[in-house]
Order: C-alpha cells, then structure tokens, then sequence
C-alpha cells in the first residue's frame, strides 16, 4: 500500500481539527511540530514528479484541488456555523436532519481529486486510495447516527473546555507522526509490518486526550477509512493488532 493514502488521512484529522478548538490554542502550542499546508504540498509535489518525471501531474492536482473549493462552497458553512452555536437538544434532530442530507452529496466533489492523485501513487496504492474514498458515505453515517451522537458531545460546556486544553497534545501526537519513518521515507513506499506500530501508537496518542474528555467515540469517525485501507495491508494480520471500540456496537473489532 502506498503510504500516501495514509497520510493524506492523518493530514485529513489536522483539517478535521482547523477552526476546532485546536486553532485556538496559544501560541505555545502553534510553535508544535504539526505539518503545515505548505509541507504537505511541497511533499506530494516532490512525489508526483518522482513517479512522472514533471510538474503536470502536480499542476493537474492543484487544480483538482481547487475544484473541491468551490464544489463544496455549495455547502453554507456560516449558516452551519452559526446554526450549531445555537445547538440544543430540542434543536438536533432538524439540524442533523437538515446538515447531513446536505453534507452527503458533497463526497462527489472528490471524485476527479481521485483520478488526479492516480499519476502519484503505485498500482499498488489504487485500491486502497478507492476504499478510503468509499469509506467516506459510512464515515458520515457514524457522525450523524442518532441525531449526531457523537458531535453533540462537543456542545457539552465541560467536555468542550476539556477539549480545548488538550489541543496541545493532540498537536503533539501529529508531530510525532511527523518525524515517524511514514512521514519521512518516499509515500509510494510499501506499508510494511514494522511500520503497522507507528499507525497504533498514533491512535492510541489521540485517544488519550479524548479519553480524558469523555469523548473517546470521536475516533470512530478516525477508524472508518482507516480500518477499511489497512485491511488490504500487512497491517491487517500484524500481531500487534489495532483494537477498535466501534461507536456502532460497543463492541471491539480487531482488525
């Protein structure tokens, strides 16, 4: 598997967390180790004129890129905003009603960012790249399941201000991915047996702050693409096996 795909889904979480409560940590904690855009782009375009031999297919990506922009502009983010500042509990079926089936066609705005990574990434990292993105449909049914069971924990003024302290360690979980040997070694390298340990002891850094919140089954919405590409790795039979609560059912799955 290229390990491409699994990081474009940890650079995901830091998106994920952009306007969260970790974009308001003190200056402390924005001196992290954290990826910025511009480390991620400048790496993707390192790998796309490896695999091609120039520019185009980066250029081509970039502009992929900007057509998710205003494909998902169609999406009214600040009447979003807005409206789940004003979230109550008498308010929630509507507004997860409404935002979900809203939410929900915009997966196809990543559709051409799919062929345009293609040039990037091996064969090898073509399946695993289509079940990420497939995985997406079922990632938004774990948010919004039961009136979005999940998020409105977040509207929780104690669990909240938790949050917002820990945004510092979970800064510090994604720099310390960011000097593993995934982030360092060429992406369209093979996710092998003695990586598999870096992805749990990723996991795990993120579960401990939201343990300490009483938020931990905010990672589902983190395991569903990725217990999905790391089932086609070697990751999937390694014996330290990553052991996931499944907000779905309680129950542990091993992967």
């Amino acid at each position: 598997m290229s390990k491409l795909i699994v990081t474009l889904l940890l650079i995901g979480i830091l998106i994920v967390c952009d306007g969260s409560p970790l974009s308001h940590e003190s200056s402390e904690s924005n001196e992290s180790n954290a990826p910025t855009k511009m480390d991620f782009l400048e790496k993707i375009s390192e790998q796309c004129r490896n695999n091609t031999g120039s520019d185009d297919a980066f250029l081509e990506l970039m502009e992929s890129f900007e057509n998710v922009s205003r494909c998902v502009l169609k999406f009214d983010i600040e009447s979003f905003n807005t409206d789940f500042e004003q979230l109550t509990n008498a308010t929630r079926t509507a507004f997860f009603t409404k935002y979900c089936a809203e939410v929900r066609p915009l997966v196809s705005c990543f559709d051409d960012v799919f062929d345009s990574m293609t040039p990037c990434i091996k064969e090898s990292g073509f399946k695993v790249m289509k079940v990420f993105f497939d995985s997406f449909p079922e990632t938004l049914d774990v948010a919004c399941k039961n009136d979005g069971e999940i998020i409105f924990k977040l509207k929780d003024e104690t669990r909240k201000n938790c949050f917002m302290e820990q945004g510092k360690q979970l800064s510090e979980c994604v720099g310390k991915y960011m000097s593993s040997a995934i982030w360092n070694d060429d992406w369209n390298s093979e996710l092998t047996q003695d990586k598999c340990s870096i992805l749990t002891s990723y996991r795990s850094c993120l579960m401990e702050p939201l343990d300490a919140c009483d938020l931990s089954d905010l990672i589902s919405i983190y395991d569903v693409p990725m217990n999905a590409m790391l089932r086609l790795t070697p990751c999937a039979n390694t014996t330290e096996e990553l052991r996931v609560e499944t907000h779905q059912n309680n129950a542990t799955e091993v992967i």
